[in-house]
């Protein structure tokens, strides 16, 4: 994917127009967002707040999670910190109630004894909605099921050593438990966290729903359907052909050319005026911005749901941020490269097809295979990397932001960045 064509000056760092500047823009600036507007409560909300994605067995995205975007307070920082995290967090909760929430998944948010024992849970009450808690003594477990008798939904958190929650297994609908723990056996919804390779999660109950990273994983071979063998086409022609062979799949496939026009003439996309047609919008993007948008695309499908939404998000918040912690220091061949591997990591579980096979049919570099495949290499740590930065794991970032020799808090507002500017294009795949 990388650029046979000059750039203007200002389009540079780990956007969607990599290139081997120096310049250390902000990832919104290097898409071209503009933000010189009024800034609306809605962009608020975009900033701080995060849905963190829930997984079935089958890797499908069947919930989320409500949390502040980079925010990982540990268990113990002070009252007053936490305190002040879950009033931003129940004020985002609000402000998002009143402008109607979005979708049919389950919006899970965790709250604390305080607001469990205050009017909050019935004022924000939502169908939606999955009261997160942690019960501890008789009283909490009496409050809880009294607020559920008035129609709310609650999610103890089940623990070996808890005989409140374990008493009382039959009284809940769903039960949050850790990937350490032995799977219970309860007629709940299970609600996993923690990392999981797959023969582990193999031993956990159908149904059961898993708080994880998007990784590539151990995906099983499967049938393709025509439209992800069609994906696939246009990933291999984004990847590693010219802009006519580029061009000329969307006039072979023009069913594809409206989503492609859509992802372009959004913020993401970055142009100055709306592109008129797939080909238009090709032109207007240039040769490197147009095969990464096309890559987007190859993603999603024609049709995305919110799963195939969700691993398009992931992917290009990861390229995003993989292409500019390169620009600030970090081991890579490149840049580009680094985008690039951002961008294919989620593409196993978005076409149905083991790393393996996905490597062979793309042709890929050695580099994109050892890091895709788990393989120690530079590039294979910042895909790492940004795996630590989805899941808040404060010790895995730490460590590699000593091996890398770029400061936290740099690494931190890197992904920061990168998260808000990769969640406009969901708007553009609806």
């Amino acid at each position: 994917m990388n650029s046979d064509a000059p750039l203007p000056p200002h389009i540079v760092g780990g956007g969607i127009n990599t290139r081997e500047a120096a310049q250390h823009d902000a990832v919104t600036h290097v898409l071209g967002v503009d933000e010189g507007g009024p800034v609306r409560e809605a962009a608020l909300r975009a900033r701080f707040l995060s849905f963190d994605p829930l997984f079935d067995a089958a890797s499908r995205l069947v919930a989320h999670q409500l949390v502040l975007r980079g925010r990982s307070t540990p268990a113990d920082a002070p009252p007053e910190l936490r305190q002040m995290e879950e009033d931003m967090l129940l004020t985002g909760l609000f402000s998002l109630i009143q402008a109607g929430l979005d979708g049919d998944l389950p919006l899970l948010v965790r709250i604390s004894e305080g607001v469990l024992f205050s009017d909050i849970p019935k004022q924000l009450d939502h169908s939606q909605l999955i009261w997160c808690v942690d019960i501890e003594n008789e009283q909490h477990l009496g409050r809880a099921l009294a607020l559920q008798e008035t129609g709310l939904t609650f999610c103890p958190t089940l623990s070996p050593t808890d005989a409140v929650v374990r008493d009382s297994t039959s009284a809940w609908r769903y039960l949050a438990c850790h990937a350490d723990s032995p799977p219970p056996a309860v007629k709940a919804r299970l609600v996993v966290d923690g990392e999981l390779s797959p023969r582990a999660q193999a031993r956990w109950p159908d149904g059961a729903w898993f708080r994880r990273s998007v990784t590539s994983g151990d995906t099983q071979a499967a049938e393709n359907t025509p439209e992800q063998a069609k994906q696939l086409d246009l990933l291999a022609i984004a990847l590693r052909q010219s802009s006519d062979t580029l061009s000329r799949f969307f006039r072979l496939n023009p069913d594809m050319a409206p989503r492609l026009l859509a992802i372009a003439n959004s913020r993401i996309g970055g142009l100055s005026r709306p592109a008129e047609s797939a080909a238009h919008a090709l032109v207007m993007l240039g040769p490197q911005r147009g095969r990464r948008v096309a890559a987007l695309l190859a993603l999603t499908g024609t049709h995305p749901d919110e799963t195939m939404r969700s691993y398009a998000v992931t992917a290009l918040t990861r390229a995003l941020f993989m292409g500019k912690i390169t620009r600030q220091g970090a081991p890579a061949e490149s840049a580009a490269a680094a985008f690039e591997i951002g961008l294919l990591s989620t593409a196993p579980r978005a076409l149905s097809l083991p790393v393996e096979t996905l490597i062979r049919k793309l042709g890929l570099s050695a580099t994109n295979a050892r890091a895709l495949s788990s393989h120690p290499s530079p590039e294979g740590s910042l895909l790492q990397l940004a795996y630590a930065c989805e899941c808040n794991d404060a010790e895995a970032l730490a460590r590699h932001a000593q091996q890398l020799g770029i400061p936290l808090h740099q690494i931190s507002s890197t992904y920061l960045d990168a998260l808000i500017t990769a969640s406009m294009l969901d708007a553009a795949l609806h």
